[in-house]
C-alpha cells in the first residue's frame, strides 16, 4: 500500500462519485443499524464502513457526515431510539477526530489507520457512556456514575477496539481499491453509487428491525 493513505484527500476538487459514494457508505450504515443485533457487530460495521468512507474523501468532517446521514436514515425508516442514534453520531465524532489526526501521510500507514481504530472505538464507548451518565441522564446510567463509564468502556469500547485494529487498516485498503476504480471509470461509479444510493432508500421502508 501506499505511504500515503489519503488518496481521497482534498489536494483535488471534489468529483461527484466522491458525494455519491460516500452517500450510499452513510446509507449502508444506517441499514446496517436498522437491521440490529449485537452491538459489537454493528460497531465493527461502522468501522468499516468509516474507513473505506475516509479514503474515499479524506477531509475533516467526512466522518460526522456519514454518521448524520445514518441517523437520518435510520429515523426516517425506524421508530426513534434516541440513545441508539446518540451512539451514532457519537462514533462519527470519534473516528473524524482521530482519522483527522492519524490518518495521513506516513512511514507507517496501516500502523496509524489500526490506531484509528482502535482509538476510535474506544473514545466513542467513553463519549457515550459519559453522555448517558451526566448529559442525558437516561435510565438507571447515573446511579453508576464513574464506575459504570468505566465498566461501559471496558466491556463495550475494548472488544471493539481490538476488532478495529484489524477493520480499519482492512477498510483502508477497500477504500484505496475503489478508488483505483472510480478514478478509471469515473461516471461508471457515480451511476452505480448513484442508483444504490436511490434503491436503499427506496427499499428502507420495507426493512424490518
Amino acid at each position: 500500500m501506499s505511504t500515503n493513505v489519503a488518496e481521497g484527500s482534498n489536494k483535488k476538487p471534489i468529483a461527484p462519485w466522491q458525494l455519491a459514494g460516500l452517500a450510499v457508505l452513510a446509507t449502508l450504515w444506517g441499514l446496517s443499524e436498522m437491521l440490529g443485533g449485537p452491538t459489537l457487530r454493528l460497531t465493527a460495521t461502522a468501522l468499516v464502513i468509516l474507513a473505506v468512507a475516509r479514503i474515499v474523501l479524506n477531509v475533516p468532517g467526512t466522518s460526522l457526515a456519514l454518521a448524520g446521514i445514518a441517523v437520518l436514515f435510520r429515523s426516517v425508516n425506524a421508530a426513534p431510539h434516541h440513545c441508539h442514534l446518540v451512539g451514532i453520531g457519537l462514533l462519527g465524532a470519534a473516528f473524524d477526530v482521530t482519522a483527522t489526526l492519524l490518518i495521513r501521510q506516513s512511514r507507517h500507514p496501516l500502523l496509524r489507520c489500526a490506531l484509528t481504530g482502535a482509538t476510535a472505538a474506544l473514545l466513542s464507548a467513553l463519549l457515550f457512556a459519559a453522555t448517558m451518565t451526566w448529559v442525558v441522564r437516561f435510565r438507571s446510567w447515573p446511579e453508576g456514575g464513574l464506575e459504570r463509564v468505566g465498566e461501559h468502556v471496558l466491556a463495550s469500547g475494548g472488544p471493539a477496539a481490538m476488532l478495529g485494529l484489524v477493520l480499519v487498516p482492512a477498510g483502508v485498503l477497500l477504500g484505496h481499491r475503489l478508488t483505483q476504480i472510480a478514478t478509471r471509470h469515473p461516471r461508471q461509479m457515480l451511476a452505480a453509487t448513484a442508483t444504490g444510493c436511490v434503491v436503499l432508500w427506496a427499499l428502507g421502508p420495507f426493512v424490518s428491525i
